[in-house]
């Protein structure tokens, strides 16, 4: 099992850098990150959230009702080329345990992003997929759900922010050791 990086993590503000190939090191982290995901109770872990700062995440919604269907994805260098509509829902987040926030997001994405063979895919998403899409790019460029947040919105967790940046808080699933 990975080490989940928490809110206060530094590795959680920076811009991931490209992949340029697979090895088996790679595939070794990706099979981790579904295990610690799945383990975790996510349904998306960007590669940052576990102290690798590359362009990769994974996504697997098959424990979610209607969705047990859908192809768990493995997606190295993403980006949304286009989007369109707007949806907005509560979304959480591994590295921000107990917090709940809704976020205003496309709701479809057309996603250019290579695969675990390094083969291109030029996809639309829609639903659940573009949202989980959405949050974990957001992940790899650095961004959080708080900060779709007002200042006021953001102001009222700011207590819950400094407990989880403290390590002052549950989690069900293993967190990186507190960074001094």
């Amino acid at each position: 099992m990975l080490k989940i990086n928490v809110y206060g993590d530094e590795i959680l503000r920076q811009k991931a850098k490209i992949i340029t190939k697979v090895d088996s090191k790679l595939i070794y982290l990706v099979d981790e990150m579904f295990k610690t995901m799945k383990a975790s109770g996510g349904i998306g872990l960007a590669a940052n959230q576990v102290g690798k700062r590359i362009q990769l995440l994974v996504v697997d919604v098959t424990e979610v009702e209607g969705y047990e269907k859908t192809k768990p994805m493995v997606v190295i260098n993403p980006k949304i080329i286009s989007s369109e509509g707007e949806s907005e829902i509560e979304e959480g987040c591994l590295s921000l345990p107990e917090i709940r926030v809704n976020v205003k997001r496309p709701a479809k994405i057309k996603l250019k992003y290579k695969d675990l063979n390094l083969i291109e895919h030029v996809e639309e998403f829609d639903g659940l997929i573009a949202r989980v899409l959405q949050h974990e790019i957001d992940h790899l460029n650095g961004r959080l759900i708080i900060d779709y947040l007002t200042k006021t919105e953001k102001e009222k967790i700011k207590p819950l922010l400094e407990k989880i940046k403290k390590r002052e808080f549950e989690a069900k699933y293993s967190v990186s050791p507190l960074q001094v």
